[in-house]
Formats: C-alpha cells, structure tokens, sequence
C-alpha cells in the first residue's frame, strides 16, 4: 500500500465552518444544502470541535430534541483528532477506521486548512488499485 500519499493529496480543501455561537438550524441547513456530512465549529481561527451527521442523530434522539436556536458549541464533539497534511494517508486512514469517526481535521500550526473524510481516504484507495498492475 505504498504510494497512496499524504493527507494533504487526497483532503477535501475550505471544509465548511461555523463560528461555535452558530445557531443549530443553521448548521443543519449548511450541511443539508452542501450534502456534507461534517462541519468544524471554530473559536476564532481556531478549531475548537466537529459537527457531524453523527452529532445531528444524537441530538435529535435527545429527551425532547435539541432546540434549533441552541448554538452548535454547546452539540459539537469537542477537541477532535486532527492529522497534519503531510502525514502519510495509510496512518489517517487508519486513525479514521480505528476510532470508528467519519473526518479529521487537517490543521497546520492549530488552525484547519482541510478536512479528510473516510470517502476521500476510499478514492485514495481506489485510485491506488486503479494504477497497480
């Protein structure tokens, strides 16, 4: 499996992010409209949690449900694992199926230049077979 790059070849570039006070019902609609499955919630320029598709199932299954007003801050899962982009994709990849998550956040020096998600990891993987004899 050598030869499948780094984060940075196979990452999706400008992830969708939202300030943590971003009420919910407009994250939903971010991610409803952009048919995304991960939003990074900031403080700042900084990554302080992830939004994901999977949050958005436990929020509803919540006593009740989450009101739409409530900031995202208050839903994200925080402190995400991030990957650098010049890590070697094998080992996200691995990060990604071992820890059962859907995304990293790719950071340089703290703040988020990309996203990789388990389906950018598959075309990686695919492209990879594709060119071997």
């Amino acid at each position: 499996m050598k030869g499948l790059g780094t984060v940075g070849d196979w990452m999706t570039r400008e992830p969708v992010s939202v300030p943590e006070e971003t009420p919910m019902s407009q994250v939903l609609r971010l991610m409803r409209a952009g048919e995304i499955r991960h939003v990074l919630v900031m403080q700042g320029d900084r990554l302080s949690g992830i939004f994901s598709s999977r949050d958005v199932r436990r929020v509803v299954g919540m006593d009740g449900g989450a009101p739409l007003d409530v900031a995202v801050g208050a839903l994200m899962t925080e402190d995400p694992v991030t990957v650098t982009p010049g890590a070697p994709l094998l080992e996200a990849a691995r990060e990604i199926l071992d820890r059962k998550i859907g995304a990293l956040p790719v950071t340089e020096a703290g703040r988020p230049i990309g996203i990789l998600t388990s389906q950018d990891a598959l075309e990686a993987l695919i492209a990879w077979a594709e060119r071997s004899p």
